[in-house]
């Protein structure tokens, strides 16, 4: 995500011009004029704080896994005045509405198709029960359940390579 110089600073709870001087001193680095690779810089200046509060120092420790979650506070903050984090429960509400439209839309696909073009009721029988096999495999949580493994799975192997 590209943001600006005062957003960065935000960010990583620094002034604008501390930000500059860690680019001049190669810890922070910009895509162009006012544009930041935020991930980018935000991993770069832990790791700088990291070796800057050397790895004997249990205080250093503490005081640096607090800025990191500070620092990961910040930025859901930020995204979240942005739009660009959508809460659970907004989405949960939009996909149980979309499903409702489409259960509605395909249990009145038979009698339209019925009334247009004349078609025997054992096949208006057939599509109906067709539809309702495939809502039903639509509700079932086991599908969703294995995707939410698959893609845990997946953010699990992104740290792990990180």
């Amino acid at each position: 995500m590209i943001i600006s110089t005062s957003q960065l600073s935000e960010l990583l709870g620094l002034s604008e011009r501390h930000i500059y001087n860690l680019e001049k001193s190669g810890i922070l680095f910009k895509e162009d004029k006012n544009s930041w690779d935020a991930a980018k810089n935000i991993q770069s200046y832990t790791i700088y704080k990291i070796e800057l509060e050397g790895e004997n120092s249990d205080i250093g420790k503490v005081r640096l896994r607090k800025e990191l979650a500070e620092a990961k506070l910040k930025e859901l903050s930020y995204k979240e005045r942005t739009r660009q984090l959508i809460p659970i429960e907004k989405i949960a509400k939009e996909l149980e509405d979309i499903a409702i439209v489409i259960s509605n839309k395909l249990y009145s696909l038979p009698n339209i198709i019925k009334r247009k073009y004349k078609i025997p009721q054992k096949v208006i029988d057939e599509l109906n029960v067709q539809i309702e096999n495939i809502l039903l495999e639509l509700k079932d949580p086991d599908i969703y359940n294995k995707q939410a493994l698959e893609i845990e799975e997946n953010i699990k192997k992104e740290k792990n390579n990180a």
